[in-house]
């Protein structure tokens, strides 16, 4: 006789198959776009829902998909194209995003010094989404990041002075200047108050402050 308990289990759900070339909802194609494995057709698949997704949410999963799959197979630049449509247009509240873009424009040099201190300050606006490690680290290369950030586009508008001296472009200096003041200053008081070393910070800070009264108030 069948014990009662077997009798009011329902049957086990078939495993899932293996999604087909037009298949690709995220939660059945991550496991390749984690092996940078999706085929042209998912790829085609994934951007024509994430374009006829009306919830923010749905768009996001299908973002992060064609993202991760990109990331996975080493095609730089192209995650760099998808990661900034997906801060501009899906959503900008993930620091992890942030922070890995941030970085990855910060390698490519001072061309990209602007965007680099808009996405710093954008995952240090969500940053409490971090804990132990993770936050010290992270919350301190943001902050080293934008400093010197601030500091390139500094010596860029002074050397766009020096060549050509005009009030517009001696105001540029200075905006940048002081930015790069304020954004040492932050870098200082995070390494000091983080057990880190802070002399790096406070000699930028005291260069582009001009004495040392700004930095250690």
């Amino acid at each position: 006789m069948a014990d009662a308990a077997d009798v009011a289990s329902p049957p086990p759900e078939p495993a899932a198959p293996p999604p087909t070339a037009g298949d690709c909802e995220p939660r059945r194609v991550e496991p390749l776009a984690m092996l940078g494995k999706l085929s042209e057709e998912q790829v085609a698949c994934l951007e024509a829902s994430l374009s006829a997704a009306s919830k923010m949410t749905d768009k996001d999963k299908f973002s992060r998909a064609l993202m991760i799959n990109a990331y996975s197979k080493g095609d730089k630049r192209g995650w760099e194209s998808l990661v900034k449509r997906h801060l501009e247009e899906v959503d900008q509240s993930d620091p992890d995003i942030c922070y890995k873009y941030a970085t990855h424009l910060a390698r490519k040099g001072p061309s990209r010094a602007s965007a680099v201190i808009r996405w710093s300050d954008v995952a240090l606006e969500n940053r409490t989404r971090w804990s132990g490690d993770t936050y010290t680290k992270r919350v301190y290369a943001l902050y080293k990041m934008k400093a010197i950030s601030g500091q390139n586009l500094w010596r860029s508008a002074d050397e766009t002075y020096s060549a050509d001296p005009t009030e517009a472009n001696q105001k540029s200096v200075e905006k940048w200047r002081n930015l790069t003041k304020v954004y040492a200053r932050e870098w200082y008081e995070y390494a000091k108050g983080a057990g880190m070393d802070p002399s790096v910070p406070l000699e930028l800070c005291n260069s582009a402050a001009g004495h040392d009264d700004y930095c250690e108030q």
